[in-house]
């Protein structure tokens, strides 16, 4: 035990993971090494599992493209049941660029925005976008609201939006706490990590997830990943695509 500590610590972070991830998928027993597709690269073999911040995850990341759940299963959305007129202008928090192409290719303008200067077009704060009123046709907000103050971002989204306009809300959600799981006293990254589940975490949203967004203004329509879609793409069973919309009137 003593050598393989000694060799891990002369490896890179991203060496070890490697290194990790090859005995995980080796140790599994063959029944449990199953194939998927991704409907993002059009890949079909086995998937790699990912680090999260509290466990690994199996087969949650694409080989070719590195998508990930969340990642397939709105792309399963956008060609099922995306609006057929397509996104209109087009902003996308912290973007991933393995749906780029496919949001880009259903938006009149595609822009992206990061609070850290250098990652995205823009510069910008979600609790305080400086972009004008009804500006936006379409927002995506990726696994970013858990990162966030909800009670300010929520209301700037439906600012920024104009009449009609869609946010494309996901974030992790604990379905069966009617509450969510938040406290301001809770700063450091150490704590954050051990009560959020990551270091840069502000809260555990609950199902109240969905009384906060029409709190905020929005009419909301919510799509669920189900079993057939988990079995073929390796999604995670009920993960939820939040349709926050607003309203017209």
């Amino acid at each position: 035990m003593q050598a393989v500590t000694q060799l891990a610590s002369r490896m890179s972070q991203y060496r070890r993971e490697r290194v990790i991830k090859e005995f995980v998928e080796k140790s599994r027993p063959a029944g449990e090494q199953q194939s998927y597709e991704c409907s993002l690269c059009g890949y079909k073999g086995h998937f790699d599992p990912i680090f999260g911040s509290n466990a690994i995850r199996f087969d949650g990341q694409c080989p070719d493209c590195h998508s990930r759940e969340r990642h397939r299963f709105i792309k399963n959305w956008l060609d099922g049941s995306a609006p057929q007129g397509g996104f209109g202008s087009f902003l996308h928090f912290a973007p991933e660029a393995c749906l780029e192409t496919e949001l880009r290719a259903r938006s009149t303008q595609y822009r992206t925005a990061d609070i850290t200067p250098g990652r995205a077009d823009l510069v910008l704060d979600m609790e305080n976008i400086e972009l004008p009123d009804a500006s936006v046709d379409t927002v995506m907000a990726n696994h970013v609201l858990e990162h966030v103050n909800d009670s300010k971002a929520l209301p700037e989204l439906l600012r920024i939006l104009r009449p009609g306009g869609l946010a494309m809300l996901t974030t992790p959600v604990v379905h069966s706490w009617p509450k969510s799981y938040e406290d301001a006293s809770i700063v450091t990254p150490e704590a954050r990590h051990r009560h959020f589940g990551q270091a840069d975490h502000v809260l555990f949203f609950g199902s109240d997830i969905e009384d906060r967004i029409r709190a905020a203004g929005f009419d909301l329509e919510l799509v669920v990943a189900d079993g057939a879609q988990a079995a073929r793409y390796a999604l995670t069973r009920g993960d939820t695509i939040y349709l926050a919309r607003r309203p017209t009137g």
